[in-house]
């Protein structure tokens, strides 16, 4: 639900529902549905990529919202904070509704590599890594900040030199794209389909 719940309330928002009734919806739909019905375990693994069998199943329950009452209060609610910063990403954005839902599945995915790379850097030792990463190439591509300066960051980030920073950028670079690959590839039932889905994903991330 932390991973793919963004997905599923930007769907929503584009389909016309308000930002109460959209949260609501979401909490219940993964209660309900994913929890309540298993439905992962329930799930034909032969049957395709696991954003469409969320998105469908989302579409059938929005067929069926009197069941949402079932789960009303089951579970945590969604992080306030997060909700206003999907709220913000919604009311800036153009995309219909299955537009909508794939680029945050998207967003999600690399949101999972990133956590997934900053752990392992922090806890083998090599916080200045990903610091250097996140300033370098993170935040200008996220958040349009512009990165500082090699020269200034080195030292900061417990660097000798601006060369050995950058270099250290680079690596965290290729461990955070191959960290995007595996978690794009748990997504998919069939290692077949995870080149067409890594590239589906790199492309909805305008990568």
């Amino acid at each position: 639900m932390r991973r793919y719940w963004p997905a599923v309330y930007a769907y929503l928002r584009r389909r016309g529902k308000g930002a109460e009734e959209a949260q609501e919806l979401t909490q219940a739909f993964f209660a309900d549905v994913v929890i309540g019905r298993d439905l992962f375990d329930r799930a034909d693994q032969q049957a395709g990529r696991l954003r469409t069998l969320i998105l469908t199943a989302l579409k059938r329950y929005l067929i069926d919202q009197h069941r949402r009452a079932r789960s009303r209060g089951a579970g945590r609610g969604l992080p306030l904070d997060a909700v206003e910063r999907e709220e913000q990403a919604w009311s800036s954005g153009t995309a219909d509704e299955k537009d909508a839902f794939e680029r945050r599945w998207a967003v999600a995915q690399l949101e999972e590599a990133m956590r997934r790379c900053e752990s392992h850097y922090r806890s083998t030792g090599k916080p200045g890594h990903w610091e250097a990463f996140e300033d370098r190439v993170l935040r200008p591509a996220v958040g349009g900040s512009s990165p500082t300066a090699l020269v200034e960051l080195a030292p900061r980030c417990g660097f000798r030199a601006p060369a050995d920073a950058a270099a250290a950028v680079q690596v965290v670079k290729k461990r955070a794209l191959a960290l995007l690959r595996e978690v794009v590839g748990e997504s998919v039932c069939e290692m077949s389909e995870m080149e067409g889905e890594y590239r589906d994903t790199l492309s909805l991330l305008g990568v």
